[in-house]
């Protein structure tokens, strides 16, 4: 693995830090930074980068979702691999952790293998990220974008985000070498979204692939003035999306 490892643990309870403390601390190599906020957490990251970390999600004043929303939204702490630990196994908690990005959760007490196996499992993942190409997935159906991106992820690095507006900003700093694009999304929808980056300098070589319950006659109609460069009809075969996204980075690169 090598390399010395920033670990960031937010906690407001003390004794639940000094365990998850202690455990990172018996492998070499880990460094273990403490912090007992969100509020805090906001702050280190305006200086610092760490290389995990790992957020409770019940948490006074700043809760740790609220945290993460803040500091997914500062240029240094993109493709930062978040865990969210929980004190209950709700499954609407964990939907919603996996579609605002974060890159999975415990369940707490967290055991010391565990936590490990967890630790190893994402820096295992950082360096397959750094050879593999980004995806970005925009969909407000939290169920298909946590299926999608638990599949595409054995293949590629994927991020997803819940609605239009969120994506566009991010592209704005950042660039993907995909984007798999819902047609049905309130405020911007896939077509409004699809004309934008077709017009951005940044994004409008960007393969983009249109995903709806539409016939592929609608999408084409419905399109007209900036066809995607390719279209999925919900539900998707994740073997025939693989195939489309490879004729594309390959037609590109």
């Amino acid at each position: 693995m090598g390399g010395f490892k920033n670990i960031v643990i937010v906690d407001d309870d003390q004794q639940s830090r000094m365990i998850l403390e202690k455990y990172i601390k018996s492998v070499d190599g880990y460094n273990p930074i403490p912090l007992s906020s969100g509020i805090e957490l906001i702050e280190y990251c305006k200086t610092s980068t760490p290389d995990i970390i790992l957020l409770d999600i019940e948490m006074p004043n700043v809760s740790g979702i609220q945290a993460f929303s803040m500091i997914r939204a500062m240029s240094n702490m993109d493709g930062v691999p978040v865990v969210f630990l929980t004190g209950k196994e709700d499954r609407n908690t964990v939907l919603r952790c996996i579609s605002m990005g974060a890159d999975g959760y415990m369940v707490k007490p967290v055991s010391k293998t565990s936590l490990l196996d967890k630790l190893q499992e994402i820096f295992a993942k950082l360096d397959a990220y750094k050879i593999n190409k980004t995806i970005l997935m925009i969909d407000d159906d939290a169920d298909f974008l946590k299926i999608s991106k638990f599949k595409l992820s054995k293949f590629y690095r994927v991020l997803t985000v819940d609605s239009g507006k969120t994506a566009l900003d991010y592209l704005g700093n950042h660039t993907v070498d995909l984007i798999i694009l819902d047609y049905f999304m309130p405020l911007y929808n896939g077509n409004n979204i699809l004309n934008i980056l077709k017009h951005r300098e940044s994004t409008k070589k960007i393969p983009v692939i249109m995903a709806s319950s539409l016939s592929r006659d609608e999408i084409e109609l419905a399109c007209a003035r900036n066809m995607p460069d390719g279209i999925m009809t919900k539900p998707i075969s994740i073997d025939a999306l693989l195939e489309l996204i490879q004729q594309l980075i390959d037609n590109v690169y």
